[in-house]
């Protein structure tokens, strides 16, 4: 039987990024009634934002494991830097796309002349297969699609759509990802309409940027609103797509091959097991000058069999002199750290 038979609104919950005085974002996944849609793990949907008032983007050197990163802005800009040594400027319409691997730590920045901040911030677990693969940092602009009252970008993925007067727009990103997905924009003018061709063996998700979505499947329908998450049911081969009042819509739709993989997703970390999560954190605080010293520090055994790792390696990496410092990471939960699916949290 499907996981989801129908659609499923997720709501958003307000979190500040970076910390209590962090500028607010808008999170919808992970959520209650499911923690992916295809790989996709973790979704947040910030601005528009004036930065004189919230402070915009400012998150020092964090780690990740076993997913990758994607920003995608519609106004403003970020600048990147990350322990294997790149350092960019991400603007409206391009991917940024970081795969942590084993083990990598990043900063994010708005920078000075942005006064409007907007986008959405995005992770994907990597299958177990991969995630102990090699660190990888690329920047992607992807061309715009348009007809008289649509217009898309595809980000990542094949997107095929068809508009209301039967014109067609279609691409295909080159970006090679480690799970086979799908993200684009997708900007209707109010009133208009399109088809979204779907791979019914994917799973999808509608996140709503600004408007009112009406979706329709087959006999059914629904609606969503800003900042909500549509999971649309399994194997749906298309949606249709309007533009409902007098707003122009924006979505981003998020899809993707079932990882087929359960996950323990703890601050920025992803692993399989709880031992792996408590062994990641340590070895972060020793490397950033934090709790154990570095010669004291585990790394997990997975990572050295599978990344290769030795017991004076950084899995975290380097990192750029005169930065910010580090963030610490906070104190592990009591209990184990119970994994997430497709449907909410697994049996512990």
């Amino acid at each position: 039987m499907s996981s989801f038979e129908d659609v499923v609104l997720l709501e958003p919950r307000e979190v500040p990024l970076g910390g209590p005085r962090g500028m607010t974002v808008h999170r919808t996944l992970p959520a209650r009634r499911t923690s992916l849609i295809g790989a996709w793990c973790f979704v947040d949907h910030f601005g528009p934002d004036d930065v004189s008032v919230s402070g915009g983007m400012s998150v020092a050197r964090h780690p990740h494991t076993g997913l990758a990163t994607v920003s995608w802005l519609f106004e403003g800009a970020i600048t990147h830097r990350d322990s294997i040594g790149s350092h960019a400027l991400v603007r409206p319409g391009d991917v940024d796309l970081m795969v942590a691997g084993s083990g990598i730590t990043h900063s994010e920045f708005s920078t000075n002349d942005t006064t409007i901040l907007h986008g959405v911030q995005l992770w994907y677990a990597l299958p177990d297969r991969s995630r102990f693969r090699e660190q990888e940092f690329v920047v992607h602009t992807p061309r715009e699609r348009a007809t008289a009252g649509a217009r898309v970008r595809v980000g990542m993925g094949h997107l095929r759509a068809t508009d209301e007067d039967g014109a067609v727009l279609e691409d295909l990103s080159p970006l090679v990802t480690d799970t086979a997905l799908t993200m684009a924009q997708i900007d209707l003018d109010a009133g208009h309409e399109m088809r979204l061709e779907l791979a019914p063996s994917h799973e999808h998700g509608l996140l709503v940027d600004r408007g009112t979505a009406h979706l329709g499947l087959g006999a059914s329908t629904a609606r969503a609103q800003r900042d909500e998450l549509a999971v649309l049911p399994d194997g749906a081969d298309h949606v249709r797509l309007r533009a409902d009042g007098d707003e122009n819509l924006r979505v981003m739709l998020l899809g993707g091959e079932p990882l087929g993989e359960d996950i323990i997703m703890w601050w920025n970390f992803v692993g399989r097991t709880h031992e792996e999560i408590e062994q990641f954190r340590a070895r972060y605080q020793a490397e950033i000058g934090v709790e154990l010293a570095l010669e004291d520090a585990p790394i997990a055994e997975i990572a050295r069999e599978r990344g290769g790792l030795g017991p004076h390696d950084e899995q975290f990496g380097p990192f750029a002199a005169h930065t910010p410092a580090a963030l610490p990471a906070p104190t592990l939960p009591g209990g184990r750290l119970r994994s997430r699916g497709r449907v909410g949290h697994s049996a512990p």
